[in-house]
């Protein structure tokens, strides 16, 4: 068990650490439930710097709930290109669609468990931030800070660590500001408490932390199960052309680079001449795949061919300007110019 008073020590010094270094970012300048769903959802295994201009794109182009329910998927995806896990896309449209349906946003973190793509830490975050509920949330940062702190030995996504963690978030948690608290412990970790070198000597809550200024601790902490292998995958792509067009196909609904659009991995049966590889081997890292990406040129004698060759693959003819509008892998925008330029 926490010890009581020494997790009512670390509230209030996390109150007045956060009071005078949280960052300035958007959607706490001036909140809302949209905006603090959509930075949620934006921000899952994204860097803020990345993720920030999306943000902004976002509410650029779907500067309400309704707007962005009313959008059609491939617009959707397209916005999202190059943040990646496009799932997260998918489903984020899908929960916009039902909270149009019922009228309006959840109001309570129950509610919120309940629309596609939000899991127990987006619903205690969203439910803390804009409705002032009383739930710990616990992410990746506030595993690292509590597990820390807590000497917490346990894998922290196994039954027993996650419990560890969620019991220390509970006792931390400051009922009378839930928000600004699980906002507090999130920026300790992405500020402060950082996977390597935190800065132990700036940390707040240092007095009662069991991994302080102990690299063998830190260093160690917090602990997972073992990752799946990381699997190769040899990846051929054709790229058949004709003047300024090109053979696209869009990927299948489930899998990696769900409904995608990218080139052919079937290369051509007949009537196109091989050019041999447009550019080097491309290796593109996966969460679980190391990708090595060659490019295959074909050239086609007029248009008919293309399609063709289009229609026995379920592929499209369409020009490179037509491509560019559809939402792409970020292995394929990192290379689509110098592909085109060929």
């Amino acid at each position: 068990m926490t010890n009581l008073n020494n997790a009512l020590v670390a509230r209030a010094s996390l109150r007045t650490w956060y009071a005078d270094h949280a960052r300035t970012l958007p959607w706490r300048l001036k909140p809302s439930l949209y905006g603090t769903w959509l930075s949620e959802i934006l921000l899952q295994q994204t860097r803020v710097e990345t993720g920030l201009p999306k943000w902004h794109l976002f509410l650029e182009l779907f500067p309400t709930v309704g707007h962005l329910a009313r959008a059609s998927e491939s617009e959707v995806l397209k916005a999202w290109e190059g943040l990646g896990y496009y799932r997260r896309a998918t489903l984020l449209h899908k929960a916009a669609q039902a909270i149009e349906a019922a009228g309006g946003f959840p109001t309570s973190y129950v509610a919120w468990l309940k629309l596609p793509g939000v899991g127990p830490y987006t619903a205690a975050a969203i439910a803390s931030i804009g409705l002032g509920e009383a739930v710990a949330a616990v992410d990746g940062n506030v595993q690292r800070v509590v597990a820390r702190w807590a000497g917490i030995t346990d894998p922290v996504d196994g039954k027993s660590g996650a419990q560890a963690v969620q019991s220390v978030a509970d006792a931390w948690l400051d009922h009378e500001a839930p928000g600004n608290h699980n906002q507090a412990v999130m920026e300790l970790g992405a500020l402060v408490c950082t996977p390597r070198n935190p800065f132990c000597n700036l940390c707040p809550i240092s007095i009662n932390c069991a991994s302080a200024n102990n690299p063998d601790m830190w260093g160690g902490l917090p602990t997972k199960k073992l990752k799946k292998k990381v699997q190769r995958w040899e990846l051929t792509w054709h790229i058949a052309r004709f003047e300024n067009y090109i053979v696209a196909i869009q990927r299948p609904e489930s899998g990696v680079w769900a409904k995608l659009w990218a080139f052919p991995e079937t290369p051509p049966s007949a009537d196109l001449h091989p050019l041999g590889e447009l550019m080097k081997p491309i290796t593109h890292l996966l969460t679980h795949r190391r990708i090595e990406a060659i490019f295959q040129g074909w050239t086609a004698p007029n248009k008919a061919a293309m399609e063709t060759y289009a229609t026995e693959i379920g592929g499209e003819v369409m020009t490179w300007d037509e491509l560019e509008k559809c939402a792409m892998p970020r292995l394929v925008t990192k290379v689509f110019d110098e592909l085109r330029g060929k």
